[in-house]
């Protein structure tokens, strides 16, 4: 398969806010399902789905201990895309107040 299609199938698990919040969660401590529901306010139907997800594009990975499943951060190095997209954003931020500051 075409590298492009797998990048591509990564940034897609990573387009959806929720996911994002939930990865920022994994960063801090493995959870299960309920943890995650709890701490952001969400269905554990939603949260199971979007775990699906990550675990699909190779993002997380599950874990069980005893009869509870924890989810985990695969790859920590994920952080550096979320650090990189900020880099952007605040470098349009600040480009774009700079044209409005000297208009």
């Amino acid at each position: 398969m075409d590298d492009c299609v797998l990048v591509a199938e990564i940034f897609k698990a990573l387009s959806h806010p929720t996911r994002l919040r939930i990865l920022k969660l994994l960063n801090e401590k493995k959870c299960n399902v309920i943890d995650i529901s709890e701490e952001l306010s969400l269905t554990q139907s939603s949260v199971s789905q979007h775990l699906k997800i990550l675990e699909n594009s190779g993002i997380i990975k599950k874990e069980k201990e005893g009869n509870v499943v924890f989810c985990e951060i695969k790859y920590k190095s994920i952080f550096k895309l979320f650090d990189d997209a900020k880099k952007i954003l605040y470098e349009e931020l600040n480009a774009a107040h700079n044209i409005i500051k000297n208009s």
